[in-house]
């Protein structure tokens, strides 16, 4: 259920609407054309081209006798066996296509992430922006509380002094938080061109389970295609050095017209050949070929190892940040039962209002803490989402 549930929520990335800006999205559209004419050149590669020819001569010899010469013609040089190395040709440009077009692939999810990603932590760095405008309203309470007791002689200045570092500091991170998301929304407009970055939704994001996230990784499937390719590759090289059998043959007309001399007709050629290449760089050509493919399998093992590693990672963040929410509502229970009794001190004129005021801004600090850390989770589901071939 869980593995249907994530092939529609890709799907539905696959038939929406690119996020991205027009100009982005048409690039990936030509890359993807370019790679489509480019795959097909390639796996017809091995096909000859038919030579058309057509020509004309005058020529004069040392006894001032002379002719001219008029023809057209075809002519065509095929391979039509090279130890398989034919098959193996076609193999390698599929492979090589696949290879291609998933690298696109990862390019156009990388971007497709970051996006996302910029999204999110814009909503979450929003709320970090008003919990910074809540810490300061406290830190000026606290400011202003040492400051009274100050003068009144109940505190130090060593308290007062720490109290105004506070209220400093406070002010300071809320123009670090300012930055910061200004800084996002400029990174995401460059994604998105001339889009309205409040009309982008975030898509349902799932937790991808670790079967699928190694199944569906898309540099998982990159690096298989890629072994497949260096095989063929491999292959179509050795081939190269063994017999291969090539048809030949032309079919024109010529026309001479001289001193002495005139005739016009159709001319005509063919036959076969065997050849065997005898190649002084042949071991080690197809060593180096051999050696390639060894590394693409050795590679595929480790990058499974890596991702396998780069899941966990990602799990044990997001368990970790769902404990910071059960320690947010633990401390905003407290909060909710300090302020009931300091209202009620309030009403009985034991407490001052400062007091129930900074009470209520810790309720609302801890409340936005814990959408804070629910966009985390979402950015750790995000960083394994759009790892996955749609």
């Amino acid at each position: 259920m869980r593995y249907l549930l994530l092939c529609l929520s890709l799907g539905s990335l696959l038939f929406a609407q690119s996020p991205l800006s027009p100009e982005k999205s048409k690039l990936f559209r030509l890359k993807r054309q370019k790679l489509h004419a480019d795959a097909d050149k390639l796996q017809n590669s091995w096909i000859s081209p038919l030579s058309v020819q057509a020509g004309w001569q005058k020529s004069v010899n040392a006894g001032k006798f002379g002719g001219s010469t008029s023809s057209i013609g075809v002519r065509l040089n095929q391979d039509i066996f090279r130890s398989g190395g034919i098959w193996y040709a076609i193999d390698y440009a599929k492979a090589f296509a696949q290879v291609a077009k998933l690298g696109i692939d990862i390019e156009e999810a990388s971007m497709l992430k970051r996006l996302y990603t910029l999204k999110v932590q814009i909503a979450r760095d929003a709320l970090k922006l008003q919990q910074s405008k809540l810490l300061i309203q406290n830190r000026d309470i606290d400011l202003k509380i040492i400051k009274d007791n100050y003068k009144a002689g109940d505190s130090d200045i060593s308290q007062l002094n720490r109290a105004t570092i506070d209220s400093d500091n406070a002010r300071t991170t809320l123009i670090n938080a300012r930055n910061i998301l200004q800084d996002e929304r400029y990174e995401l407009q460059k994604l998105i061109g001339d889009k309205d970055i409040k009309k982008l939704t975030i898509p349902d994001i799932p937790l991808v389970d670790k079967e699928s996230y190694l199944k569906k990784n898309l540099e998982i499937l990159r690096l298989k295609k890629q072994i497949k390719t260096d095989l063929s590759l491999y292959k179509t090289t050795r081939a190269k050095y063994l017999p291969k059998v090539t048809l030949s043959g032309n079919y024109g007309y010529s026309r001479f017209r001289g001193d002495f001399q005139n005739y016009d007709g159709t001319e005509y050629n063919y036959g076969a050949q065997l050849s065997l290449p005898l190649d002084i760089n042949t071991k080690n050509d197809l060593q180096s070929n051999k050696i390639t493919y060894i590394q693409s399998k050795l590679n595929l093992q480790d990058k499974k190892w890596e991702f396998d590693k780069e899941y966990r990672k990602h799990i044990d963040t997001i368990k970790d940040t769902k404990e910071k929410i059960i320690l947010s509502r633990k401390m905003l229970k407290m909060y909710d039962e300090l302020y009931r009794f300091t209202a009620s001190q309030v009403k009985a004129g034991l407490k001052t209002k400062l007091d129930l005021a900074s009470l209520q801004n810790s309720r609302e600090i801890q409340k936005l803490e814990q959408k804070i850390q629910k966009n985390n989770i979402l950015l750790e589901k995000m960083a394994l989402f759009f790892d996955l071939k749609r």
